[in-house]
Formats: structure tokens, C-alpha cells, sequence
């Protein structure tokens, strides 16, 4: 008899995988194959897992200007645009760790520009990480351990799905009552509540406010006036009691729901929420979000060049510069006149700009045009092993091949490592800044 996924014969299921489609690269799927190579989420997944991996390994042609070529044309192709180029750029980085770091390879060849897709959010907390520091916990400590979530954001379903059933409420625990924790949400929005939980509905335009008058209530001081941001002041003092009174407190955002100009600004006021209730009790900050890979992709050009992302690499000793080198706004300003995408994972969707562009991506995904070069490439944690980081920034998580249906495909780092033996070395050598030792 054939299964429903369309093989004759059902392979034993696959346990303990890891989901590279989120920051939280959930690590306990169930993933059940096909002979013909479909995948499908049996147990333990999101909306979004079980959607990307029934992604089908479909064959996929290479194209120049939307003409099928063969991947050596394409190659060829591609690296005679990158050694005309001079003002390049390499992003969207949405990749596993060897991708990344083949990526970051060729941009220091190219003397390119280096961001990741979703770097906005990425950088409202380093900006705050530099102001404030930050004290944080892992996500086994607060699935273990935390008894209340202050949670300013909306939509956790998109930006961590699993959430509550990973963390704020897990069926097991090993330092509280499984499923017991309770708290706030705190921004706009009027859905179904969780179990144990209260909306508090505000802009969060005014999260920066709402963070610094709990954190004077925390402290027992009295803020001025009745209500911040829309929410009367009894009730943002029933939030700072329960942080008070907290085993163990959370307070926790998603900076990609956070205003895109002072999203910073917010963060500095949830770290410094979080030092004052460590005065009294126990509490941690817990961000969310980071599609594609970011954090690691900020990890890697951090381990290998000594700075973060937004950077210039190969043009003398590394450059970081997060205003200068926001990628999004040298393609606004039409500032990058070549451009190789990354978009193995999901997460960076292919820009609408007019620079020339070669892009690497998945099987299917959507392009606002044809660009100068497509390379299809497979996807980390699907087609090939590899390595993701995972959002609470302690762990590189191992992601598995699932299926070899791909196999004609060539991973992200084959096709970027063929683009580097296309180049010509690059003319300057990179300095080696000598720093003092302590």
C-alpha cells in the first residue's frame, strides 16, 4: 500500500531535528519521509515548519537575465559582474554557518559591504547592549525556571511560534509547576489571550516610557500623571508588583515589532527594567526574532574579521560602520552597484532594487524580477547538514540532511567558493592591527 506522502514504503520517522526557520531552532520535530524525498512535520512543529518542510525538492535551472543556463555559464557569468563592480555588497546572509562564512570570504575579496537581511532589529540590540549591557538567560533556564513574562510586542505566533509551548508554558519543567507561569502582554492587539496572561494594549511607540515608569515602580517610586502610553498607572503597578513579587521574571520583546526608528531606545528601557528588578528579586531579558539565520550570521563576521555586521571588509583592515553600512539604505541611495544575495533560509526576501544582483536561493523563491544571475541553491537543515545559532546567542545547533532528493543542487558555500576561484586575488593584502594585550 503507498503512504499518503506518495513513497511505497514509509521510512522510520526522524526525532530530535532541528527547525532552521526561526530564531528559536526548536530542536525536538518529528519529521517523516517519502522515497520520493517529501518531508513532513509528524510531531513538535509550528505553522511555519511543517509549511517549509513540505517545501518539494524540485530540479531548478540557473538563469542569466531569465535564460536557463548551466551553473558553470552562470558562474562565469556572475564573476564577470563582480569584477566590474566597484561599490559592491553581499546580503541577506539567510544561510547555515559554512554558507556565511563563504559569503564573508567573498566579500573580503570583493572589498564589499556586509549586512544581513533583518540587521534593523539585529542592531537596536547591540546599539543597546552598548549603552546599558543586558542581563539575559538561556532558553532552558527560562523554560525551567521563570514563573512570570512581561512580554512587549505583538504577534510572538510569527516571530517565535512556539513560544509558549517551548517556554512560558512547557508541559514539563524542572524548577516549577509545568504550565504555570503567568503575565502580561503588552502592546496592540486584541486576540485570544494565553492561559494565565493579561493584555495590556498600548502603541509601542511608548514602550521606552512604559519600560522606564515600571522600572520607578519596581524601585517604589511614584511616576507623574495617571496613565503611560494609554495604560492607567494601577495597572502598570499590578505589573511591577508581580515583578517584585516573581520567582524568577522575564521581561521579553520582539524588536522587529518595536518602532524602526527608536527601537534602540526601547531596548535600553526593557535592560534597564531588568537591572532594577534584579535588585529585589530574579529577572532576565528575553529578545525575540532573527529570521534567516542573523545572529549567527553577526557571530561569524564577528569570529572571523573582529567586527559585526555593516561592515567593508578586504579594503584594508576591517570597517564597521552600522549608520554608513546599513545595506538597505546604500541600495535606496543607489550606492552598490553590485550585489550577491543569500536567501538559502527564510528571512530575505530578494530586495526590489535595480542593482545588478546575484542571487542565491531556494528552490521557489519569490523574485520581484529576474535578475542579472540566479543560482538556485538547497536548504541548510533539508538537503545538507550544517550549523544554526540559535536566538538566545548560546548554542549552534547541528542541522541534519533530511533528503537527498536535491542532490543536483550545490549547497550555498560550493556555489560561493566557486565564485572566489572565478576572482582574481584581491590586489591588497588585509592588514593585521597588532592590539595590546592586558
Amino acid at each position: 500500500m503507498d503512504d499518503e506522502l506518495g513513497g511505497s514504503v514509509l521510512p522510520p520517522p526522524m526525532s530530535d531535528v532541528v527547525c532552521p526557520f526561526c530564531a528559536m531552532a526548536c530542536d525536538d520535530l518529528t519529521v517523516a519521509r517519502a522515497r520520493t524525498g517529501q518531508l513532513r512535520v509528524t510531531a513538535n512543529g509550528c505553522a511555519r515548519a511543517r509549511t517549509l518542510f513540505a517545501l518539494p525538492a524540485l530540479p531548478a535551472h540557473c538563469f542569466i537575465k531569465g535564460r536557463a543556463v548551466p551553473l558553470d555559464e552562470a558562474l562565469d557569468a556572475a564573476a564577470a559582474l563582480l569584477r566590474n563592480a566597484i561599490s559592491p555588497a553581499v546580503g541577506g546572509l539567510a544561510a547555515d554557518t559554512e554558507g556565511i562564512s563563504a559569503a564573508l570570504a567573498l566579500a573580503e575579496r570583493l572589498g564589499a559591504v556586509v549586512d544581513h537581511a533583518t540587521s534593523d532589529s539585529l542592531f537596536h540590540g547591540l546599539r543597546a547592549l552598548q549603552v546599558t549591557g543586558a542581563m539575559t538567560a538561556t532558553f532552558g533556564e527560562l523554560r525551567n525556571r521563570a514563573d512570570l513574562f512581561v512580554l512587549f510586542g505583538t504577534e510572538f505566533d510569527r516571530h517565535a511560534p512556539r513560544l509558549f509551548d517551548r517556554i512560558v508554558r512547557p508541559p514539563t519543567a524542572l524548577f516549577r509547576e509545568a504550565g504555570a507561569a503567568r503575565g502580561y502582554l503588552i502592546g496592540p492587539g486584541d486576540g485570544p489571550m494565553p492561559e494565565g496572561f493579561e493584555r495590556l494594549s498600548a502603541d509601542l511607540i511608548h514602550a521606552p516610557a512604559i519600560a522606564a515608569a515600571l522600572s520607578q515602580l519596581v524601585a517604589g517610586e511614584r511616576p507623574r500623571g495617571q496613565r503611560v502610553g494609554g495604560i492607567a498607572m494601577e495597572d502598570l503597578a499590578r505589573v511591577a508588583t508581580a515583578l517584585r513579587e516573581a520567582r524568577f521574571g522575564v521581561v521579553g520583546w520582539v524588536a522587529a515589532t518595536l518602532d524602526p526608528v527608536a527601537g534602540d531606545v526601547a531596548i535600553e528601557a526593557f535592560n534597564r527594567l531588568v537591572v532594577t528588578a534584579n535588585a529585589s528579586t530574579r529577572c532576565a531579558g528575553l529578545p525575540l526574532g532573527g529570521k534567516g539565520n542573523a545572529l549567527g550570521a553577526n557571530y561569524v563576521c564577528a569570529w572571523q574579521y573582529g567586527v559585526p555586521l555593516r561592515s567593508r571588509l578586504g579594503a584594508g583592515p576591517p570597517e564597521h560602520d552600522p549608520l554608513r553600512y546599513r545595506l538597505k539604505s546604500l541600495l535606496a541611495g543607489g550606492e552598490v552597484d553590485a550585489l550577491v544575495w543569500l536567501s538559502a533560509l527564510n528571512g530575505a526576501e530578494v530586495p526590489d532594487t535595480r542593482t545588478p544582483m546575484v542571487v542565491l536561493a531556494r528552490p521557489g523563491q519569490p523574485l520581484p524580477y529576474d535578475p542579472e544571475v540566479l543560482i538556485p541553491v538547497v536548504i541548510p537543515g533539508l538537503d545538507h547538514a550544517g550549523s544554526i545559532h540559535r536566538g538566545d546567542g548560546v548554542a549552534a545547533l547541528p542541522l541534519r540532511r533530511l533528503r537527498s532528493a536535491a542532490a543536483t543542487l550545490p549547497t550555498a558555500a560550493t556555489v560561493l567558493n566557486a565564485l572566489l576561484d572565478r576572482l582574481p586575488a584581491s590586489p591588497l593584502p588585509v592588514p593585521i592591527r597588532e592590539t595590546a594585550h592586558v
